[in-house]
């Protein structure tokens, strides 16, 4: 029996749940349905959470392992990293499909971004399942990446959210091209164009040629995708395991500001057996 009622974003991507209670009083059982529609769904949407930074740090303890960030400032909790983009910014954090910090050895699982400013518009997330990409691929071409491994590296924006001061403090990593979820066994894509460098046993030609058939399908596929909008106090949880995001950058010079939680997965289960 499902604890909570939710309505679909779109039939394969995303629900938002339909809920007067606040998160911080949600029970444990209600917090294993929160991942487990992660999972399903890959993302979770929750409007109107009043809760402070201090709370959400406590409350992403109640989720898992959450990543740090030793050198927040005072009245930012460790567990937090800052999400902000104003008049001020080139960029913006996550202007690319990518899962996050997809280079641990044991990547992260749920990550919880709520926002406190919003612009009056623009700033929207999209999300991409990860299921649907792949299970939209031809057979060969799942029989083939199955197979394969490929190598996630840090990024020099990362040095920022890791809180690390050098790149080789930051780990790299082999994970499979497919992987299961572990909460549901089902198969997802697990390559990003953030943190991937190469696929491990191709020519370099050949590895960036079935890295960019990859990401096309899934930046092309929008029938595999969904669009949020964020407003003050909203938060989303998303499961890097079975989707991918793409943040806009299309408010400056407004101001945009949230703090995620991300929380520490484990190491990837390969959908084949590597035979090599």
């Amino acid at each position: 029996m499902d604890l909570l009622r939710s309505r679909e974003v779109t039939p394969h991507l995303g629900v938002e749940l339909d809920t007067q209670k606040q998160l911080i009083e949600f029970s444990d059982q209600e917090l294993d349905e929160v991942q487990r529609l992660a999972a399903d769904k890959c993302i979770v949407v929750v409007r109107n959470v009043i809760m402070s930074r201090q709370e959400q740090a406590l409350f992403a303890r109640r989720l898992g392992d959450p990543l740090i960030k030793p050198n927040n400032p005072d009245d930012i909790p460790k567990e937090l990293v800052q999400i902000k983009a104003d008049q001020h910014s080139k960029y913006a954090a996550g202007e690319l499909w990518h899962s996050d910090v997809s280079s641990d050895s044991k990547p992260p699982g749920l990550s919880m971004l709520r926002m406190e400013i919003t612009p009056s518009s623009g700033g929207d997330t999209v999300f991409a399942n990860m299921y649907q990409a792949f299970n939209s691929l031809s057979v060969s071409m799942k029989t083939f990446l199955q197979k394969l491994r490929a190598l996630h590296v840090p990024k020099a924006h990362y040095l920022y959210t890791s809180g690390m001061k050098k790149m080789d403090e930051l780990e790299s990593s082999l994970h499979p091209v497919v992987r299961l979820h572990p909460l549901n066994n089902r198969k997802a894509l697990f390559v990003n164009a953030a943190f991937v460098e190469k696929i491990e046993g191709l020519t370099f030609l050949e590895s960036k040629a079935v890295l960019r058939m990859i990401y096309n399908h899934i930046a092309y596929s929008v029938n595999h995708q969904c669009r949020i909008r964020w407003e003050p106090n909203t938060v989303v949880f998303w499961d890097n395991r079975c989707v991918q995001h793409y943040a806009s950058f299309d408010y400056f010079p407004a101001l945009r500001l949230g703090y995620r939680a991300t929380i520490r997965g484990e190491k990837p289960v390969p959908a084949k057996i590597f035979t090599h």
